[in-house]
């Protein structure tokens, strides 16, 4: 009687169990490298944009401080432009908000063209401003804007 409950009971057989869960894998794969690329992809528009608010905040100090205070010591102490060349270029600063982020500074006298802006020595009432952010291995985001007199 025992044998007999044995061979009616109905169930999977370990066959069919294997096939479903080979199913089930090459099915699930392929989604766990989607997962991982669009972790990805969320750091790196994560960095960008803290990239990008750096920038702008810079930018924004720059552009908001008197023009001779620009001009001289933005972003550090006597940074103003060189008379001859009319440009100043920083080294890396820092940025308590953004710890793991860099960036630089380059300022150009410049005047207004006929069709566009010129770097120009001799122009003392007008500088570009251009800021330069560093992260990671190789990238970068850069913003400019003019600060005048």
């Amino acid at each position: 009687m025992f044998l007999k409950v044995l061979r009616t009971e109905s169930g999977y057989s370990l066959l069919e169990v294997m096939v479903a869960i080979l199913l089930l894998a090459v099915a699930i794969i392929p989604m766990v490298g989607m997962f991982d690329a669009g972790l990805r992809a969320a750091t790196q528009g994560s960095d960008y944009d803290k990239a990008r608010a750096l920038a702008n905040k810079q930018l924004e100090t720059a552009k908001n401080l008197p023009y001779q205070d620009a001009r001289d010591s933005f972003p550090v102490d006597s940074s103003t432009p060189d008379a001859a060349t009319g440009v100043y270029e920083s080294s890396d600063q820092n940025d308590a908000d953004f710890p793991d982020f860099t960036y630089r500074v380059r300022k150009a006298y410049v005047r207004l063209g006929t069709t566009d802006i010129v770097e120009d020595a001799s122009a003392r009432t007008m500088m570009r401003v251009t800021v330069t952010v560093n992260w990671g291995s190789g990238k970068s985001y850069s913003t400019t804007g003019l600060v005048s007199k």
